[in-house]
């Protein structure tokens, strides 16, 4: 019986040193990383969206998304239109330091982004993009294993080199162009081919753009009884309200956005449902984001890139990722476009981009109400399309807008007119005269500084004659 106990001592004590071996061996493997989808939503205003309070039903994916993760409340892109704003998102550095600000520049290859970063610690990564703005020629192709083009009238290139089709009719086709049901298959796909490491995928979502022509059903959903002539299509000059157009043609063009806006958040909905059928989903921080707002004549204009007022430049943040973002987390301070990369990768446990202008957000993510900076938020404004080069200076409470061609400034009271109707007297200003004005020179100051840190921009590569005839047909170049 000795004997008996004794082996199964020995026994039982080789057992539980193989097993505590087992677990400081699984102790020491690193924690699987997560992978990260990142969806920009062009021209995607957030107060038309029911998480944002909106009352029509436009985003029931966005919304469950929302109380399923963290929604940023106050969030501000860098500019008011798709070039500048996604180099922005990429590089987590304002325009002026990434120096892409205008349709004649690019994001060099100088600055690093967040496709670059996430390759560099291992990750593999896949672009998918449905606008002219995200071609190639403009950079924005760093860092991706695979970049993909998902508009549907790149095959009429030929045609127009071939002279067998004219020019002006791209423009159209630009405008017109249905893309996410292609951006979903290439989704798809794309999550198919690989899988190996973990990935890093940026989704463009396009078809919220103008031209407004969702399909059926959602082309009626939200003004099911107008019976009159509007039916979404925007004309280039078409900014200014039109003297033909009743209440009831503003409504119907409106509803036909909200439209775009349901019909996309349904494609999003069918991506997260491919994540769920692959069992990726609760491992993938999803960040949905966009890169401006569009107007619908809040200050007389419709479109984007015309003005840094709110409705251009207010964007949508949420970022769903159950290990790391307790469900209903609601950040109310103001955050930047460049924030959202930094945050990314630190959700991840990726190094951070080492030239990084943006913050991360994860601490306010952890603690909503923690302390955190109102520092000025920067939007800017150079298209050669527009005559007045703006510059705003955001905070939580007032808003600055300097017209460069003029050399004046207004301010607004945001706590008491958030649509920014009433520029306040200097009476009423937040600050002194002279104190907005070093506020802006301060702010100049470090953006000019960082940039002289940074390499100067290479030789510009040509863009290709039919993206120009693109850009032109969208009205961003002369």
């Amino acid at each position: 019986m000795a004997g008996r106990r004794l082996t199964l001592t020995a026994t039982t004590l080789a057992a539980a040193l193989v097993a505590a071996a087992i677990g400081i061996a699984f102790m020491l493997q690193p924690v699987p990383r997560p992978n990260v989808i990142l969806i920009s939503i062009d021209s995607l205003r957030p107060d038309h969206l029911g998480c944002y309070g909106y009352e029509r039903d436009t985003s029931p994916v966005l919304d469950r998304i929302a109380r399923e993760g963290v929604r940023f409340e106050t969030v501000v892109s860098s500019s008011s239109w798709t070039l500048p704003s996604h180099a922005a998102l990429f590089s987590s550095l304002p325009d002026r330091v990434h120096g892409c600000f205008n349709g004649s520049q690019w994001l060099d290859s100088s600055r690093q982004t967040v496709a670059e970063q996430f390759k560099e610690a291992g990750y593999e990564t896949g672009g998918l993009f449905a606008g002219p703005w995200l071609h190639p020629v403009f950079g924005f192709h760093q860092g991706f294993d695979t970049y993909r083009d998902c508009t549907s009238y790149s095959h009429k290139t030929r045609e127009v080199l071939e002279s067998r089709m004219s020019v002006a009719e791209i423009g159209p086709l630009a405008h017109r162009d249905v893309t996410n049901s292609t951006v979903l298959r290439e989704a798809a796909a794309w999550l198919d081919e690989r899988h190996a490491r973990p990935f890093f995928l940026f989704v463009h979502l396009w078809d919220v753009h103008f031209d407004y022509l969702p399909p059926d059903p959602y082309d009626r959903m939200f003004n099911p009884h107008y019976k009159g002539a509007v039916d979404g299509h925007v004309n280039i000059g078409m900014w200014h309200r039109r003297g033909d157009w009743t209440d009831a043609d503003y409504k119907q063009f409106e509803a036909l956005y909200d439209g775009e806006i349901r019909w996309t958040d349904a494609t999003l909905g069918t991506l997260i449902d491919a994540l769920r059928v692959r069992g990726m989903l609760d491992n993938t921080v999803i960040a949905v984001t966009a890169d401006h707002g569009e107007a619908f004549f809040d200050h007389g204009i419709h479109g984007h890139g015309h003005s840094v007022h709110e409705e251009e430049i207010r964007i949508p943040l949420l970022i769903r990722f159950p290990p790391a973002v307790k469900a209903g987390t609601l950040v109310r301070r103001p955050v930047h476009l460049i924030d959202v990369a930094p945050t990314l990768l630190s959700l991840a446990g990726v190094p951070p981009l080492p030239d990084a202008m943006g913050r991360d957000l994860t601490p306010l993510v952890r603690s909503p109400e923690a302390p955190w900076p109102d520092t000025p938020l920067v939007s800017e404004l150079h298209v050669s399309n527009i005559d007045d080069p703006q510059l705003a200076l955001r905070t939580s409470t007032w808003k600055m807008i300097f017209h460069r061609k003029t050399n004046a400034f207004e301010i607004y009271d945001l706590a008491r007119d958030p649509h920014e109707q009433q520029p306040l007297p200097e009476k009423r200003y937040p600050l002194a005269p002279g104190e907005l004005h070093a506020c802006y020179r301060d702010t100049m100051k470090k953006m000019e500084e960082a940039a002289r840190r940074l390499p100067r921009p290479s030789k510009r590569p040509d863009i290709p004659a039919r993206t120009k005839t693109q850009l032109r047909s969208l009205g961003y170049l002369k």
